[in-house]
């Protein structure tokens, strides 16, 4: 064997752990060792109307396309009942409206029915509020009747609308209790006599969350209360940008005031019409129900397709300034005028504005990315805001996609960063340590969208829970600098979807949480103020080595790099096999080809193409292998790939050598398409003209990765599967309540002890939300499948020590009673 595989070997004999018989996890405590203050912001929500989240969900408004405005051809959303139906333009309720629904009704009772977003919940008792606007176009309607009925027809619920239909328009009301229950009912308008109505601004409540007018759904606002947010960020996401057209981004001011003088806008980023009945206000009223600052995302004059010059922003600015006046400004001011005649004299306080969403890619000067002249639109909005509303924090966009390292990179002034994270469960388990090294003189991190978007299954499940409560345990640990976070995106209608996995899932009756909605919820509720010192160690049963595909192959690659390789070399079971450039040599991803030549014994690769490789011309059938290359970067942004055990596209490891802007190196392995970083690595910097000899011994599912004889990183491959044991504690000092957090990632169960020093359990409970499989989710018909429970934990006589168990696929959160 070669001698590098004596160091894995007691690679592999740090990574085997205890057999079985031994499983155990470990958590020691020091309750003097106080260490970093935990954000009081650490946790919040973030709102964008996509899957229809506003109209259909969180907004109560059951009536669907209430204004008449969603089509310009048919009036989507309503049936005729013995009638006519067609959109009219002309006669119009007032100056925002332009269609409203011309009802020609052929025979007593006739009218018209709206089916609501794919039903309207009704239950026996409710009291449902109904208003609209009508005027006779031709005859006398008489009574007007408004009915809710069933799928079968049968009425649960009817009402004569006080008030006379005559030439003019008028706003009727009344309110319908429900003598029955319907998830899929529908409203009915009727009348006493044929006659030629025209309809606009029929609206139906349900009562609401804190019994707000125009309100919000309870139990979905409920839902978004039990999470305890310090904050909501709002309205969006892409929203907030519009698409091909400014037109269609989201316009605050338009959003505000009566329902019928909001003329609404076509969602075109996730492609339907909204009311805007969940506005500005809403929003702002919303937060102060839930106890959460307001968070607002403006537009920089950027849209997808589009964007104003930069030199030409002065309309948004002020638009984003008369907004932040609405929500914070005296009575006295024009705005703060307005908020308070729309009833809410005091101010909302918006503590946060985003300047722009996702603005801050690449393409700075084409605006191919939405990112036009980022830096210098973020500064113009800056010192508007700060010279207006200086107490008004304000976050800046770092690269959205394309990048797990993204970066600040001009000299303007910020508060905050926002970083975005889609991903997978390993690579959210491989964070864990992320923000251990952020500058602490730095701006402030808010990690404003992440989520488990792939092997997440339907809806979500466990193990997408499980990647996610690791960062956040993560962020937890370095709550200094990650001052805020949140989940993104948070509602879908099982009806209508554009985006998944998302954390709570509706219809118009039911809604449930997914795994990872129940994490969201016991973090923010199980957190300390300070994080407090402590020492976990594990041991479980070493699960089966990953059994690779056959063949296999190993090469190099570059990322934004120049660079050359020569004397490479593959050793198996003591056979060395040297390899020569040449032709042979295959590109592993074609698209980013680079460019190659071979010439004498030297492989180089001159373009600065990001993810270039290529493959060795051999195939390896063994388990145990080493692959050896030297390699000379030749200038560009980063140090080399080693590829290694690459048996498709989908599935390979790389040694990355000099990675994240030449910063560290570190083993990444992607599995079924998912990259994820293994835990650990080293921090590196590669030098222009350096020769260097890199090196990977593999062992069955073992790696070690060398560079000129020193080992860098180590890890096990999974196959895409996940394990360890993760584990932090935060401690409540005036409540006297430590918080220690125990995730297994794996199928093994084993036992916990949890002992502390520098002070005394006084008792002890353990919140637990555990899955049988890390597949496992929730559905409308086992809403609570993974869900938590709440079990006590053996405290000793001592106070020192306390038992758990630990079962798979599980996230353990110990409440103790300390003194």
């Amino acid at each position: 064997m070669h001698m590098h595989h004596h160091i894995l070997a007691a690679l592999v004999a740090a990574l085997s752990l205890a057999s079985p018989m031994g499983a155990q996890v470990n958590v020691e405590v020091d309750l003097a060792d106080r260490r970093v203050q935990v954000s009081p912001t650490l946790y919040g929500i973030f709102f964008e109307d996509i899957n229809h989240a506003a109209d259909g969900g969180l907004y109560a408004e059951l009536v669907r396309n209430r204004s008449m405005e969603f089509s310009r051809d048919t009036p989507d959303g309503w049936e005729p009942v013995s009638s006519q139906l067609e959109l009219c333009r002309e006669g119009m309720l007032n100056d925002v409206q332009t269609q409203a629904l011309r009802v020609r009704v052929g025979a007593e009772g006739g009218g018209v029915r709206n089916t609501g977003y794919w039903g309207m919940n009704v239950t026996q008792g409710t009291k449902y509020r109904l208003s609209l606007w009508v005027r006779a176009q031709e005859g006398k309607p008489g009574r007007v009747t408004a009915s809710l009925q069933g799928r079968d027809g049968a009425i649960l619920g009817m009402v004569e609308v006080p008030g006379k239909v005559g030439k003019r328009w008028r706003r009727l009301e009344a309110v319908i209790t429900a003598t029955g229950t319907d998830p899929q009912a529908t409203l009915v308008l009727s009348v006493q006599k044929p006659c030629t109505l025209v309809l606009d601004v029929v609206s139906l409540f349900p009562p609401t969350f804190k019994d707000r007018p125009n309100g919000c759904r309870r139990d979905l606002a409920q839902m978004l209360q039990a999470l305890h947010p310090a904050f909501m960020r709002f309205p969006g996401g892409c929203v907030v940008e519009g698409n091909i057209s400014p037109q269609n981004a989201w316009r605050w001011e338009r959003t505000v005031g009566p329902i019928e003088r909001r003329p609404g806008h076509m969602n075109a980023n996730w492609g339907y019409p909204s009311t805007d009945g969940l506005g500005f206000h809403e929003y702002l009223q919303l937060c102060e129900d839930l106890g959460a600052k307001p968070l607002y995302v403006v537009n920089v004059g950027i849209w997808h397709g589009g964007c104003t010059p930069v030199d030409s922003l002065q309309g948004w600015i002020d638009e984003c300034l008369a907004a932040l006046e609405y929500a914070n400004g005296p009575v006295t001011s024009r705005y703060g005028k307005m908020r308070a005649e729309n009833g809410h004299p005091a101010p909302f306080n918006i503590a946060y504005v985003e300047i722009g969403n996702e603005n801050y890619n690449y393409r700075l000067q084409d605006n191919s990315d939405q990112s036009d002249h980022y830096p210098e639109r973020y500064r113009l909005f800056y010192d508007a805001i700060k010279a207006r509303f200086p107490e008004v924090q304000c976050i800046g966009n770092v690269e959205a996609w394309g990048t797990d390292m993204p970066t600040w990179r001009n000299s303007h002034p910020v508060d905050i960063l926002d970083e975005h994270y889609y991903r997978s469960p390993q690579w959210f388990v491989s964070q864990f340590h992320r923000f251990d090294h952020y500058d602490r003189q730095g701006p402030a991190i808010y990690p404003g969208e992440y989520a488990v978007t792939q092997n997440y299954g339907q809806n979500g499940n466990m193990n997408a829970a499980l990647g996610e409560a690791v960062f956040m345990m993560g962020m937890e640990n370095n709550s200094d600098i990650v001052r805020m976070s949140s989940y993104a995106p948070i509602f879908i209608n099982e009806n209508s979807s554009q985006w998944h996995p998302d954390m709570i899932r509706f219809n118009s009756a039911q809604a449930f949480g997914t795994p990872s909605y129940w994490v969201q919820q016991l973090f923010p509720t199980h957190l300390g103020t300070h994080v407090v010192g402590s020492r976990l160690t594990w041991s479980l049963p070493r699960p089966q080595g990953v059994r690779r595909a056959h063949p296999v192959q190993v090469g190099v690659g570059t990322w934004a790099t120049r660079a050359s390789f020569r004397n490479a070399q593959v050793i198996v079971d003591g056979d060395t096999m040297d390899i020569k450039p040449g032709r042979a040599w295959a590109a592993a991803n074609p698209r980013q080809g680079g460019e190659w030549a071979g010439t004498g014994d030297t492989l180089r690769q001159t373009s600065m193409a990001q993810g270039t490789a290529r493959l060795c011309p051999i195939s390896i059938r063994d388990d145990r292998y080493t692959w050896r290359v030297e390699a000379r970067k030749d200038g560009g942004d980063e140090g080399f790939l080693m590829l290694f055990d690459y048996a498709d596209r989908q599935n390979y490891g790389w040694f990355n050598v000099g990675g994240w802007a030449n910063t560290q190196s570190a083993i990444e392995q992607t599995a079924k398409g998912n990259k994820s970083k293994l835990p650990g690595g080293r921090a590196t910097h590669i030098k222009d003209g350096v020769w260097h000899t890199l090196q990977v011994d593999v062992d069955r599912d073992s790696v070690a990765c060398l560079v000129d004889g020193q080992v860098y990183c180590h890890g096990m491959l999974t196959g895409g599967d996940m394990r360890g044991v993760y584990s932090t504690s935060t401690l409540d000092e005036q409540g006297g309540m430590l918080y220690t957090k125990v995730v297994n990632l794996g199928s093994a169960a084993t036992d916990g002890t949890l002992t502390l020093s520098g002070g005394h359990a006084i008792s002890a409970t353990i919140t637990r939300l555990a899955a049988e499989k890390g597949t496992d989710e929730n559905t409308m018909q086992e809403p609570m499948r993974v869900s938590p429970v709440e079990v006590e934990a053996q405290v000793e006589a001592d106070g020192r020590t306390i038992y758990f168990a630990v079962p798979p696929f599980s996230i353990s959160i110990l409440s103790v009673r300390v003194r």
